[in-house]
Parts: C-alpha cells; structure tokens; sequence
C-alpha cells in the first residue's frame, strides 16, 4: 500500500509541475506573473520537504519559504493580522510620499499609497501593498528590488523546468486541459490610504478595510483570473482554490474571536458568522494537510477502491463517499458567499476604473 501511495505522490506533484509549466509558457500579463508566485512557491517547497533537500539557492531560498508561508499568514491570529497590514501600509505610505518632489509637499497627503487591480467587470484581484508584503520588497523604488526579484523567478523558473523533465523521462506526462490562454488585467484603482476613500463602505478602520482588501484579492485571483483558464479535472487548481478558500475562512474566524474577546474593534459579522457554521465541515485536517503537502504516505487517504476517481479518490475516502465534483460544487458555493460577503464591504459602484 505505501508504494502505491507514493507513487500517488509522485504522479501528484508531476499533474501538478505540468499544469505550472503551461501557465509559466502561455501568460506574460505582468500583474499575474506576480499574483500566481505564492502557488508556484507553495509547490516548489512543497517539492522541496517532500525531497528533504533545497535546491533553490541564495537568499532566494528563504523568500520562497516565506512567500509560501503568506498563503496562511491571515490564518494566525487577527492581532498578528493587523500589526502586519499596519506595519506594510505605513512602510509603503513612507515610500510613496518621498517620492514628492518637494519636501514641503509632504505634509499635504496628496499621494497615492495603494494602487489595486481590477477585471473589467469590477471584481478587485489584487493590490501593490499585499504584493509588495509578499514578495517581500522592502524599497519598492530600490533599483535593486528589479534584480533581487529576476533571480528569485529565474531560480523558481529552473526548479519547474527540472522537476518536469525529471518526471518526464520515467512517466508520461499528463494532458493539461487548458481553456484559455493570455490572460490579462486591464484595470486599476489607486488611493490614499490616509484618507477616506469611497471605495470603502465604512472609513472607521483602516486597517480592517485593508484586511477585507486582501482576502477578497485573493480570492477573486482565483476565481476569475486562475479558475478559468483550466477545466474542472485540474487538480492542481481544485487545491490551490481549496487552500485559499480555507485560509480565507480561517481568516474570517480568526477576526470573529478577537471581536469577541477585545472591545477595540465592533463590526457586524452577522453574515460571516453563519458562513463559519456552515464551511466547518470541509475542513476537515486530514484532507487539508494532504492538500497543502506532498508524502500521502501512511495518511490514511488513499482506498484502492477509490484509486481510480478523480483526485486518486482522495476525496471520497476522507468525505464518506462524496465525490469529487459534487465536493467542488459545494467548495465553490462557499467560496462564492464568501466573495460575496467580502464585496459587500466595498462600494464598487461608486469607483471608476482607469486602464493600465
């Protein structure tokens, strides 16, 4: 039974380096070369703990831990949350106004701090200042951030090309079914985080706006930018929606017990609160560590009578019975509610959107 699972995880992560390989080939819309390098980290250190060796060189190697880790930095607790949020927006703010030309100019707040991303039919799916948490570029206007962030792709760019290759030359790759190809993110908003901006439905914390900003972006990344470029057979996609979906919950949850336990902070979750209820189900840890990790040795995942289904039947043997396409139609339903609940902290029809 091990071997089986092995070779499991092994046909897994080359399904996986596969459908990579043809976004890295087909998309060069420079917004969505930075939004989709937490999932090409999430994989390649994935790879790398499942080898139980680094291959990524340098200080490459920490950012693409640390870039990884961010897919579930909103997943600890919220006061974590909103230090970090509060300490990005204060570093970028800093960075923007000294690019003033004149100092006394800076004391007038007429710069623009946060510049977010839109597709054309207003659904945000990301921002400057989460990519810049990210990615980790701690001077934005540094002529050096351009080369540190070069190497970091070139490095992440070889390690996919190798794994494929690897896997290739002792099993047949896989068919990546692929619907659509060139993607590109036309739009933008910017603004002044300093200020209240009419993109925001309630101006009373900053920092909590910034929070919804963030989780919404990344889910409407994935939804409407990622999903639709593969079918739904994609399992590399099914568990990247999967993970962002559940550390978006974990998020929420998260906010709803320090609202609960500190009087700093009062909003109405009602809508939140009965979501949470209804999502716990799907969650269960078992299937979420085999979703974010490689080694489905000994896991207690894999059925020889599920073998054969979609997903290796993984699905099935941790969900009763559940198929795999009746488990992304409930997913998605989730996900979808929870767009819609973030959305609603926006007013999205009183912006504007300019094009890139």
């Amino acid at each position: 039974m091990e071997n089986l699972e092995k070779m499991i995880t092994v046909r897994i992560m080359q399904e996986d380096v596969e459908s990579i390989f043809s976004l890295m080939k087909t998309e060069r819309d420079p917004v969505f070369a930075m939004e989709i390098i937490p999932y090409y980290a999430l994989f390649i250190q994935s790879c790398q703990e499942y080898m139980g060796e680094i291959f990524i060189e340098g200080t490459s190697a920490d950012k693409v831990k640390d870039i990884r880790n961010f897919i579930k930095v909103y997943g600890e607790s919220f006061g974590k949350s909103k230090k970090r949020i509060e300490l990005v927006d204060i570093e970028q703010d800093e960075q923007y106004r000294a690019q003033l030309r004149f100092d006394f100019m800076k004391s007038w707040n007429i710069h623009l701090n946060l510049g977010t991303y839109w597709t054309e039919d207003y659904h945000v799916v990301g921002n400057t200042q989460m990519l810049a948490d990210f990615l980790g570029i701690d001077d934005i206007f540094n002529p050096k951030t351009g080369k540190l962030q070069f190497e970091l792709g070139r490095q992440m760019g070889s390690f996919v090309a190798s794994i494929k290759d690897g896997f290739s030359q002792v099993i047949d790759p896989p068919e990546v079914k692929r619907l659509h190809t060139g993607v590109s993110i036309d739009y933008f908003y910017d603004l002044n985080t300093n200020k209240n901006d009419e993109l925001f439905v309630d101006n009373s914390s900053q920092v909590l706006n910034l929070f919804f900003l963030d989780l919404v972006c990344n889910m409407n990344f994935v939804k409407h930018i990622l999903r639709p470029l593969f079918d739904d057979s994609n399992m590399w996609v099914f568990r990247v929606e999967y993970i962002v979906t559940y550390y978006t919950y974990r998020a929420i949850q998260r906010l709803k017990n320090y609202c609960d336990n500190n009087i700093d902070l009062c909003i109405d979750l009602g809508g939140f609160a009965e979501m949470l209820s209804s999502a716990k189900n799907l969650f269960q840890s078992k299937f979420r560590n085999c979703m974010m990790h490689y080694g489905i040795e000994n896991q207690g995942v894999i059925s020889i009578e599920n073998v054969e289904k979609p997903f290796y039947g993984i699905v099935e043997t941790c969900y009763n019975g559940v198929d795999y396409y009746s488990f992304l139609g409930t997913l998605r339903r989730l996900s979808d509610e929870m767009i819609d609940l973030l959305e609603k902290r926006f007013n999205i029809e009183k912006i504007t959107l300019q094009r890139l």
